[in-house]
């Protein structure tokens, strides 16, 4: 080689020896080795060399792709700019960052240590060139909400500062951003959250009287719900804060006025809770309320105005007693249907007249008898000892009254073990010679002293006894009578010159020729006149049944050749005169229904000392006959039957006839496949005999509750009973089959047929269930109207 080619070439040799100096030194730094003085001699070196030069070998190692090379000698020279170009063509991306922060860059160097994933360094970076939002994402990727929140909050994104302060935790802080941007449910949403973080901490009845915090947090958050029309969700955080008051005013504003005054009442604002239902109509509700009020502040004038008002007559009359006025009490127990407790009170103050008038309507009639005594009111007197089945004392009253038969029908119902008994019968003794019945009023003063021996407390009986049996001609009887009164009383009235009389005439008693025995003689023949054997109109052929209301057989009419149904009486209807005519009136009554479905009544008498009624002979058998074989009818022939029964009532109800005795038993089911109803009104008469319970064993079973309580009955009665033989056909039971019958019809909710036959039709099973109702108001108020719900079951 020419030393001119060697001298051309020397550029290249110093070239390759810098590459390789400082190759060698990026190796061992590379390997952690410390390049030290040697590098930062070679800085000092290429810091000489001319401009040329450098751009030379930069161009030469860029040539070559040796960027990180270019970049660091670029960075050598301060060439920060090259350098970051250099160090970004190599992929060195630390470089890259120093070098721009050299330049000022920061925060193009931050978005290089966020790629580089140095999030500390990115972050700082960030917050350092005021760029709040981006330092705000990497502290988010920190996991510094906090701190993320705030720099999204300095950035001016207050949506993204809010859901980082949730999701750190910050309630508070989250609801200011969201109110701020106008997200009222958020702001609300996450002041809830606020208010659970202070029941978690504090706990729940701490939190909720902790007025400076919770309560005021409680407020907040409301408010966002209401502006956020949230109305519920307001409402239930104020109630939860025990904010009443606040939350009525809002209630009302939005015009919800009772439960506005819900809330003012918890409030124990009275007087708005008043205003709000007066608004709604509820007038008897606010005037309760401001009586309370004005109670409570001791304005017992004002209290009572506002109870009487509010129907409050309970507290009114116990107010009225506190004060003194036993009068407006006692008004005020009547008007609270207290009447027994206002009775008593007017009795104290001797108003006679209206404590029986309260004493009355409360059903105590004895203590009504007594007040209307003291009032003077005879008339009610009487009938009050009635109702209250006191009735020799109702017999008593009658006979002052000069009502005799109405003081005999109530003498006559005094029980044989009643401690009356004996002065009723003295009684009855009397008024039955006031009214020349002889023979019944001897017959009662025998009742009068059966067991007794003569004293001072019967003289007058027996006198009376003894003076009867001398009227009657039985001489015999009257000088025994007289002469046991003479072993008492010598002197009482004028028995011995009685007792002389009849002495005389005795030796020609027996003589019907001689004067006043003979006298004596037709005077007896005239009070009881010999009988005549009357001829017998019915001839039984067999007996065909038995119950409490007697016997009934089949029975030929002599008189017009036919067969009867020929029931007889039970024997003791005898002893009681009053029955009887009810008897007779309610056999007139029956006789004039003549209806397909009611068994055709044809006569009512006496004959051969016995009671009876003769009626249609029907060819069947009674329903409860079928009920014993068959255990229990199908639904659709129990249909067919009830609504023939309906139809027969429907008939008998339109003429003010009440059956009171619907059951099984007295249901008929011709061959003919047609129902007969029987025995119309004769439960009425036997309820009247005494020993009623055990004549009319099994009826109980199918009474309405009125009936069972003695009550007045009207037509609804009988729908009751039907409802109840129904419940029988269908299921094969009674409804109450078991313990006090009385007492479950009067108590107990009916049972649904259902419950024991699933497989009964549910419209039919309502049926029955109305019938059964212990209020007449909620039954069927008509037979027809019961007949139609019948004729809508759709039976498969």
């Amino acid at each position: 080689m020419t030393p001119a080619g060697i001298i051309s070439f020397l550029p290249l040799l110093a070239l390759a020896a810098i590459v390789l100096v400082f190759g060698l030194f990026l190796v061992r730094a590379l390997k952690g080795e410390s390049m030290g003085q040697e590098l930062r001699d070679w800085r000092e070196e290429i810091k000489d060399w001319n401009e040329k030069k450098i751009e030379k070998t930069l161009a030469t190692l860029v040539g070559q792709g040796q960027f990180r090379l270019a970049g660091e000698m670029a960075f050598s020279l301060e060439r920060f700019k090259d350098a970051a170009d250099y160090f970004l063509k190599g992929s060195h991306y630390q470089g890259a960052a120093q070098s721009l922060l050299k330049l000022g860059k920061v925060k193009d160097a931050a978005r290089i240590y966020q790629e580089l994933e140095d999030y500390d360094k990115a972050a700082d970076l960030f917050e350092k060139s005021g760029d709040s939002a981006s330092a705000g994402q990497i502290y988010y990727l920190l996991g510094e909400l906090q701190k993320s929140a705030e720099h999204f909050a300095g950035a001016g994104d207050k949506k993204r500062a809010a859901e980082v302060y949730l999701r750190a935790g910050f309630f508070r802080k989250a609801g200011q951003f969201y109110e701020e941007l106008g997200d009222f449910k958020n702001a609300a949403e996450v002041l809830v959250k606020a208010i659970e973080q202070a029941e978690a901490r504090l706990g729940k009845e701490v939190a909720v009287s902790d007025l400076s915090s919770f309560q005021e947090l409680t407020i907040h958050a409301a408010e966002n719900f209401k502006k956020a029309g949230e109305l519920g969700r307001t409402i239930e955080l104020l109630d939860q804060a025990h904010l009443y008051s606040d939350a009525a005013r809002l209630l009302s504003e939005a015009g919800k006025l009772k439960e506005a005054a819900e809330r003012y009442k918890s409030a124990g604002l009275l007087l708005k809770a008043a205003e709000c239902l007066e608004k709604v109509g509820d007038a008897v509700e606010a005037a309760r309320l401001r009586a309370d009020h004005h109670l409570a502040e001791g304005k017992k004038q004002e209290a009572l105005y506002e109870l009487e008002k509010a129907g409050e007559w309970d507290k009114a009359s116990q107010l009225y007693q506190e004060m003194g006025n036993a009068q407006k009490s006692a008004e005020a127990l009547e008007q609270a249907g207290r009447l027994k407790e206002a009775a008593e009170v007017w009795e104290k103050l001797e108003n006679y007249s209206r404590a029986a008038a309260d004493f009355e309507k409360a059903g105590n009639f004895e203590k009504a008898a007594q007040c209307y005594e003291k009032a003077g009111e005879t008339s009610k007197v009487s009938e009050m000892y009635e109702q209250a089945k006191d009735y020799y004392h109702a017999g008593v009253a009658f006979y002052q009254r000069g009502l005799l038969d109405r003081a005999i029908r109530a003498l006559q119902q005094v029980d044989r073990s009643a401690g009356d008994f004996k002065k009723s019968c003295s009684l009855l003794g009397k008024i039955f010679q006031e009214k020349g019945m002889l023979n019944l009023a001897k017959e009662s003063l025998k009742l009068a002293v059966e067991s007794q021996e003569v004293d001072r407390s019967n003289l007058e009986d027996f006198y009376q006894l003894a003076s009867l049996s001398e009227r009657l001609g039985e001489l015999e009887n009257a000088m025994a009578g007289y002469e046991k009164i003479l072993l008492v009383d010598i002197d009482h009235q004028d028995v011995r010159s009685r007792l002389e009389r009849l002495k005389q005439s005795k030796t020609v008693i027996d003589s019907r020729s001689s004067g006043s025995s003979f006298e004596d003689t037709q005077s007896l023949q005239q009070a009881q006149p010999l009988g005549v054997e009357k001829p017998v109109r019915y001839e039984i052929i067999e007996e065909v049944g038995r119950g409490g209301m007697g016997i009934v057989y089949r029975a030929r009419d002599t008189i017009l050749d036919r067969v009867v149904a020929y029931k007889v009486l039970p024997a003791n209807l005898k002893e009681h005169p009053a029955a009887l005519r009810n008897f007779f009136r309610e056999a007139k009554s029956a006789a004039r229904l003549n209806h397909p479905n009611i068994v055709t009544v044809y006569d009512a008498g006496e004959e051969a000392g016995n009671y009876y009624i003769a009626m249609e002979y029907v060819e069947g058998e009674a329903i409860k006959a079928i009920l014993m074989r068959d255990a229990k009818i199908p639904a659709k022939a129990a249909l067919l039957i009830a609504g023939q029964v309906c139809r027969a009532l429907e008939y008998a109800h339109e003429r003010k006839v009440i059956h009171r005795d619907v059951k099984s038993s007295n249901i008929m089911w011709t061959k003919d496949k047609v129902t007969k109803l029987m025995d119309f009104g004769l439960a009425k008469v036997l309820e009247e005999v005494k020993g009623y319970q055990t004549l009319a064993s099994g009826t109980p079973y199918y009474m309405s509750p009125e009936q069972a309580l003695g009550k007045e009955v009207d037509h609804r009665a009988d729908l009751y009973s039907l409802g109840v033989t129904l419940f029988e056909m269908v299921t094969g039971q009674l409804p109450f089959k078991t313990g006090d019958a009385v007492y479950h019809h009067i108590h107990t909710p009916p049972p649904e047929a259902r419950t024991i036959d699933p497989g009964i039709d549910p419209s039919l099973n309502a049926i029955i269930l109305k019938c059964m109702q212990k209020d007449p108001k909620d039954r069927y108020q008509t037979a027809k109207e019961l007949l139609e719900a019948l004729k809508k079951v759709r039976l498969d």
